[in-house]
């Protein structure tokens, strides 16, 4: 196959290459993993704010299994906060599990495990998923299985491809004269 100098590793011959095709797909997979558990902090980001709160920012960590959320939110009433409000939200509409709860009210840091929220709050009322990065590893599983399907599948029909254009081999021309 011949190459123009305007090729690239994306563009053959003037047409999107399989390569780019593919990269957008595992992309689009990537991402819709992703979007699922930050739409989560960002509603919980939210009820935040609406109980009075502002500069929020919410943060789940895990590492090893053990999840961390971290919540730094700012109360410019001049009234000392403990934080409660934040726990109690966190306890009751936050649809992740977690272990372990940080929150820091004007530079205040706070910090409860997931037993000490129990005893406090009593039993939760919104039954969490598990935070054990397992989901999300599987997700992560399944879209680089299919992606490896799609490469195999765009190769095999492109050498399929390549084989039924192959040009026939040319002979020599006869003679358009009659030798004597």
């Amino acid at each position: 196959m011949r190459r123009s100098p305007t090729d690239t590793p994306f563009r053959i011959d003037g047409k999107p290459a399989a390569r780019a095709r593919l990269l957008g797909v595992l992309l689009c997979v990537l991402m819709a993993v992703g979007c699922a558990s930050l739409k989560e902090l960002a509603t919980l980001a939210s009820r935040i704010q609406n109980e009075g709160y502002l500069g929020v920012s919410v943060k789940h960590n895990t590492s090893n299994g053990f999840d961390t959320l971290a919540v730094t939110a700012y109360k410019t009433d001049g009234r000392a906060d403990d934080g409660e409000a934040i726990f109690r939200l966190i306890w009751d509409t936050y649809a992740e599990d977690v272990d372990r709860v940080v929150v820091v009210v004007n530079d205040e840091p706070r910090s409860a495990t997931r037993a000490e929220l129990q005893k406090t709050y009593g039993p939760r009322k919104i039954q969490p998923t598990s935070g054990s990065g397992a989901g999300v590893f599987a997700w992560i599983l399944i879209a680089f299985l299919l992606a490896g399907v799609l490469t195999t599948a765009v190769i095999v029909l492109r050498y399929r491809r390549r084989r039924r254009e192959r040009p026939r081999p040319t002979y020599p021309s006869r003679p358009y004269y009659k030798e004597p």
